[in-house]
Protein backbone atom coordinates (compact mmCIF):
# COMPACT_ATOMS: atom_id res chain seq x y z
CA UNK A 1 0.00 0.00 0.00
CA UNK A 2 2.91 2.34 0.69
CA UNK A 3 3.95 2.17 -2.96
CA UNK A 4 0.66 3.58 -4.23
CA UNK A 5 1.58 7.29 -4.06
CA UNK A 6 4.74 6.68 -6.06
CA UNK A 7 2.87 4.58 -8.61
CA UNK A 8 0.23 7.28 -8.92
CA UNK A 9 2.86 9.95 -9.56
CA UNK A 10 4.52 7.83 -12.24
CA UNK A 11 1.20 7.16 -13.97
CA UNK A 12 0.30 10.85 -13.85
CA UNK A 13 3.65 11.82 -15.36
CA UNK A 14 3.17 9.33 -18.19
CA UNK A 15 -0.34 10.70 -18.83
CA UNK A 16 0.88 14.29 -19.05
CA UNK A 17 3.70 13.28 -21.38
CA UNK A 18 1.40 11.37 -23.69
CA UNK A 19 -1.24 14.10 -23.89
CA UNK A 20 1.26 16.88 -24.54
CA UNK A 21 3.71 15.07 -26.79
CA UNK A 22 4.52 16.74 -30.08
CA UNK A 23 4.73 14.49 -33.07
CA UNK A 24 8.23 14.48 -34.58
CA UNK A 25 6.83 14.78 -38.10
CA UNK A 26 5.38 18.21 -37.30
CA UNK A 27 7.89 20.98 -37.87
CA UNK A 28 7.59 23.80 -35.34
CA UNK A 29 6.51 27.13 -36.80
CA UNK A 30 7.68 30.60 -35.82
CA UNK A 31 4.94 32.95 -34.55
CA UNK A 32 4.97 34.91 -37.82
CA UNK A 33 4.86 31.74 -39.93
CA UNK A 34 1.91 30.52 -37.89
CA UNK A 35 0.07 33.79 -38.51
CA UNK A 36 0.83 33.60 -42.21
CA UNK A 37 -0.58 30.08 -42.30
CA UNK A 38 -3.84 31.30 -40.76
CA UNK A 39 -4.07 34.25 -43.15
CA UNK A 40 -3.52 32.00 -46.15
CA UNK A 41 -6.16 29.60 -44.88
CA UNK A 42 -8.67 32.41 -44.42
CA UNK A 43 -7.96 33.65 -47.94
CA UNK A 44 -8.81 30.20 -49.29
CA UNK A 45 -11.97 30.01 -47.18
CA UNK A 46 -13.24 33.43 -48.24
CA UNK A 47 -12.55 32.58 -51.88
CA UNK A 48 -14.54 29.34 -51.61
CA UNK A 49 -11.38 27.35 -52.33
CA UNK A 50 -10.75 25.36 -49.15
CA UNK A 51 -8.30 22.49 -49.12
CA UNK A 52 -9.44 18.91 -48.79
CA UNK A 53 -9.10 18.12 -45.08
CA UNK A 54 -7.57 14.84 -44.05
CA UNK A 55 -10.05 13.27 -41.66
CA UNK A 56 -9.15 9.71 -42.55
CA UNK A 57 -8.38 6.95 -40.07
CA UNK A 58 -4.68 7.53 -40.69
CA UNK A 59 -4.93 11.16 -39.61
CA UNK A 60 -7.06 10.27 -36.59
CA UNK A 61 -4.43 7.73 -35.56
CA UNK A 62 -1.75 10.42 -35.86
CA UNK A 63 -3.49 12.98 -33.68
CA UNK A 64 -4.48 10.34 -31.15
CA UNK A 65 -0.77 10.03 -30.28
CA UNK A 66 -0.51 13.66 -29.22
CA UNK A 67 -1.58 17.16 -30.17
CA UNK A 68 0.66 19.85 -31.61
CA UNK A 69 -1.47 22.87 -32.62
CA UNK A 70 0.38 25.74 -34.27
CA UNK A 71 -2.07 28.38 -33.01
CA UNK A 72 -4.48 29.12 -30.17
CA UNK A 73 -7.72 30.81 -31.15
CA UNK A 74 -9.94 32.48 -28.56
CA UNK A 75 -13.25 33.27 -30.19
CA UNK A 76 -16.97 33.55 -29.59
CA UNK A 77 -19.26 30.57 -29.04
CA UNK A 78 -21.49 31.81 -31.89
CA UNK A 79 -22.46 28.85 -34.09
CA UNK A 80 -21.58 30.80 -37.24
CA UNK A 81 -17.94 31.18 -36.23
CA UNK A 82 -15.97 27.94 -36.65
CA UNK A 83 -12.21 28.65 -36.52
CA UNK A 84 -11.19 25.38 -38.16
CA UNK A 85 -13.35 26.33 -41.15
CA UNK A 86 -12.64 30.07 -41.15
CA UNK A 87 -8.89 29.41 -41.28
CA UNK A 88 -9.15 26.25 -43.41
CA UNK A 89 -7.40 23.98 -40.92
CA UNK A 90 -7.81 20.34 -40.02
CA UNK A 91 -7.72 17.95 -37.09
CA UNK A 92 -5.14 18.91 -34.50
CA UNK A 93 -4.03 22.13 -36.21
CA UNK A 94 -5.55 24.76 -33.91
CA UNK A 95 -6.31 24.85 -30.19
CA UNK A 96 -9.71 26.52 -29.95
CA UNK A 97 -11.18 28.19 -26.86
CA UNK A 98 -14.74 29.46 -27.28
CA UNK A 99 -16.94 31.58 -25.06
CA UNK A 100 -19.65 34.16 -25.77
CA UNK A 101 -18.04 37.53 -26.40
CA UNK A 102 -14.54 35.98 -26.67
CA UNK A 103 -13.82 37.22 -23.15
CA UNK A 104 -11.04 36.25 -20.76
CA UNK A 105 -11.32 34.82 -17.25
CA UNK A 106 -9.17 32.42 -15.18
CA UNK A 107 -10.57 29.32 -16.91
CA UNK A 108 -9.96 30.78 -20.36
CA UNK A 109 -6.49 32.05 -19.46
CA UNK A 110 -5.59 28.71 -17.91
CA UNK A 111 -6.58 26.89 -21.08
CA UNK A 112 -4.46 29.22 -23.20
CA UNK A 113 -1.52 28.92 -20.80
CA UNK A 114 -1.70 25.15 -21.18
CA UNK A 115 -1.53 25.41 -24.97
CA UNK A 116 1.38 27.85 -24.82
CA UNK A 117 3.48 26.19 -22.15
CA UNK A 118 2.80 22.51 -22.75
CA UNK A 119 1.77 22.30 -26.39
CA UNK A 120 4.24 25.02 -27.49
CA UNK A 121 1.73 26.88 -29.67
CA UNK A 122 3.56 30.00 -30.94
CA UNK A 123 0.52 32.13 -31.80
CA UNK A 124 -2.59 33.34 -29.97
CA UNK A 125 -5.46 34.95 -31.87
CA UNK A 126 -8.40 36.72 -30.25
CA UNK A 127 -11.15 36.64 -32.86
CA UNK A 128 -14.27 38.76 -32.58
CA UNK A 129 -16.98 38.61 -35.22
CA UNK A 130 -19.55 40.66 -37.05
CA UNK A 131 -22.98 40.96 -35.35
CA UNK A 132 -21.73 39.69 -31.98
CA UNK A 133 -24.76 39.27 -29.74
CA UNK A 134 -22.78 39.68 -26.52
CA UNK A 135 -21.34 43.02 -27.59
CA UNK A 136 -24.72 44.15 -28.88
CA UNK A 137 -26.34 43.33 -25.54
CA UNK A 138 -23.78 45.43 -23.69
CA UNK A 139 -24.15 48.40 -26.03
CA UNK A 140 -27.94 48.29 -25.83
CA UNK A 141 -27.82 47.71 -22.06
CA UNK A 142 -30.10 44.71 -22.42
CA UNK A 143 -31.61 43.28 -19.26
CA UNK A 144 -30.09 39.90 -18.45
CA UNK A 145 -29.81 37.86 -15.28
CA UNK A 146 -27.86 35.00 -13.79
CA UNK A 147 -24.57 33.85 -15.21
CA UNK A 148 -25.18 35.68 -18.46
CA UNK A 149 -25.18 38.95 -16.54
CA UNK A 150 -21.79 38.04 -15.06
CA UNK A 151 -20.41 37.14 -18.48
CA UNK A 152 -21.51 40.40 -20.09
CA UNK A 153 -19.65 42.35 -17.43
CA UNK A 154 -16.48 41.01 -19.04
CA UNK A 155 -17.37 42.47 -22.46
CA UNK A 156 -15.63 45.83 -22.93
CA UNK A 157 -16.70 48.47 -25.45
CA UNK A 158 -15.83 52.15 -25.91
CA UNK A 159 -17.54 54.68 -23.69
CA UNK A 160 -18.05 56.92 -26.71
CA UNK A 161 -19.46 55.06 -29.69
CA UNK A 162 -20.84 56.31 -33.02
CA UNK A 163 -24.51 57.26 -32.94
CA UNK A 164 -25.28 54.94 -35.86
CA UNK A 165 -26.21 51.54 -34.41
CA UNK A 166 -24.33 49.49 -36.99
CA UNK A 167 -21.20 51.58 -36.66
CA UNK A 168 -21.45 51.45 -32.87
CA UNK A 169 -21.68 47.68 -32.91
CA UNK A 170 -18.72 47.35 -35.28
CA UNK A 171 -16.62 49.66 -33.11
CA UNK A 172 -17.60 47.82 -29.95
CA UNK A 173 -16.65 44.46 -31.44
CA UNK A 174 -13.19 45.72 -32.39
CA UNK A 175 -12.64 47.33 -29.02
CA UNK A 176 -13.65 44.16 -27.18
CA UNK A 177 -11.33 41.95 -29.22
CA UNK A 178 -8.38 44.31 -28.71
CA UNK A 179 -9.14 44.64 -25.00
CA UNK A 180 -9.04 40.90 -24.41
CA UNK A 181 -5.94 40.49 -26.57
CA UNK A 182 -4.22 42.89 -24.16
CA UNK A 183 -5.67 41.06 -21.17
CA UNK A 184 -3.74 37.95 -22.13
CA UNK A 185 -0.47 39.51 -21.02
CA UNK A 186 -2.00 41.80 -18.39
CA UNK A 187 -3.61 38.93 -16.50
CA UNK A 188 -1.18 36.10 -17.22
CA UNK A 189 2.50 36.40 -16.20
CA UNK A 190 3.20 33.18 -18.05
CA UNK A 191 1.84 34.43 -21.37
CA UNK A 192 3.58 37.78 -20.87
CA UNK A 193 6.89 36.01 -20.36
CA UNK A 194 6.45 34.02 -23.58
CA UNK A 195 5.56 37.18 -25.49
CA UNK A 196 8.42 39.19 -23.99
CA UNK A 197 10.87 36.51 -25.09
CA UNK A 198 9.44 36.38 -28.62
CA UNK A 199 8.26 32.81 -28.17
CA UNK A 200 4.59 33.72 -28.66
CA UNK A 201 2.81 36.32 -30.75
CA UNK A 202 -0.65 37.78 -30.09
CA UNK A 203 -3.01 38.98 -32.80
CA UNK A 204 -6.57 40.28 -32.81
CA UNK A 205 -9.09 40.23 -35.61
CA UNK A 206 -12.76 40.42 -36.53
CA UNK A 207 -14.44 37.84 -38.72
CA UNK A 208 -17.06 38.94 -41.24
CA UNK A 209 -20.04 36.60 -41.32
CA UNK A 210 -20.90 37.79 -44.83
CA UNK A 211 -17.58 37.85 -46.64
CA UNK A 212 -15.81 35.17 -44.64
CA UNK A 213 -12.75 37.41 -44.31
CA UNK A 214 -10.86 38.24 -41.12
CA UNK A 215 -9.94 41.88 -40.61
CA UNK A 216 -6.70 42.02 -38.59
CA UNK A 217 -6.88 44.88 -36.16
CA UNK A 218 -3.36 45.83 -35.14
CA UNK A 219 0.31 44.95 -35.63
CA UNK A 220 1.03 41.65 -33.95
CA UNK A 221 3.04 41.50 -30.75
CA UNK A 222 6.12 39.41 -30.30
CA UNK A 223 8.45 37.92 -32.84
CA UNK A 224 8.56 39.53 -36.27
Amino acid sequence: MKSQPRTYIICLAVLVFCTTARLPAQEALTPQAALTRLKEGNTRFAADKPTTRDVTQKRRDEVAKGQHPFAVILTCADSRVSPELVFDQGLGDVFVVRVAGNVTDPAILGSIEYAVEHLKAPLIVVLGHESCGAVKAVIEKSHVEGNLEKLLKEVHVDDKLPEDKDQALAAGIKTNALFHAKQLTAQSPLIKDFVDHDRVQIAAGVYSLKSGKVDWLEPQKGSK
